[in-house]
Parts: structure tokens; sequence; C-alpha cells
């Protein structure tokens, strides 16, 4: 694996005898600025919580030269169902200006972070039925 398709930017991400396992925060480094991140479960089943907070984590990171380093950006979101508590878990761990661009979710009611980003008019939002989601995953 790569960081970036350029040639001249070719840095491995993991050693390729580590084998499939990874941690949340090695996960979180191999997404890039612009990607579009799908997620999956059910209000707080069968989702990714800790590479969520790990992603919420290395963009809020600070660096020794600047302030933050606010990587990566302007990602892309898709998600089904609700998922979170209506409070700080779930995909509200994505729910700061800059980290997302688009958000296309089925079910806002409980992702209140990312509901304040699309009523200011911060990020792109839509609202798809959960049913269309779905059926775009498979």
């Amino acid at each position: 694996m790569q960081a970036s398709n350029t040639p001249e930017t070719f840095i491995p991400l993991r050693s390729p005898d580590s084998g499939k396992i990874t941690t949340a925060e090695e996960a979180a480094r191999l997404v890039r600025d612009g990607d579009t991140v799908a997620t999956g479960g059910f209000v707080g089943i069968g989702f990714a919580e800790e590479i969520a907070v790990a992603l919420e984590a290395l963009y809020l990171s600070k660096d020794e030269e600047i302030e933050a380093t606010g990587k990566p950006r302007n990602l892309t979101l898709i998600y089904a169902a609700g998922q979170g508590d209506g409070k700080e878990r779930g995909l509200n761990h994505l729910g700061h200006e800059g980290l997302v661009r688009r958000v296309i979710g089925g079910h806002w009611g409980l992702v209140p972070k990312l509901q304040r980003l699309a009523i200011a008019n911060r990020i792109e939002a839509y609202n798809f039925p959960q049913g269309v989601v779905s059926h775009l995953f498979r």
C-alpha cells in the first residue's frame, strides 16, 4: 500500500509482513484527504467506534510546528442508519469542520455534531432513505 498514487511520494504505510490485523490508529492513518469513507452499524452496534475515535484524534492532533495537523480533511462520509448516541459517540467523532466536506446519510437523529455543521451550511449534507443507502452498499 502507498500513501499516494504518485510515484514520487511512495511511502509504505505498513510492513508487507505485518499481516492483515491493524490497530485503529494505523487504519485511521490510511485515510487520505478527500477520501470517501463508508461506515456500517446501527446506533452503537456494529460501528467501528475505535476507528472513528482514531480519525478524530488524528485530525485534532498537535504537531510541534503547527497548531493542529488537520489531516485527513475534506472527507465524504456515507452511512445508512443512525450511528451514535445522540451526544458524543459514533459519527459524532467526525463532526469537526474541515474533517468532513460532504455527508450522505440515511438517519441524522443520532449525530447532532454533523447536524450542526449541515444546518450552518459548513458541509454538503444529503438525507437519503436508509434502505436506498443500504442497497447502494450492496
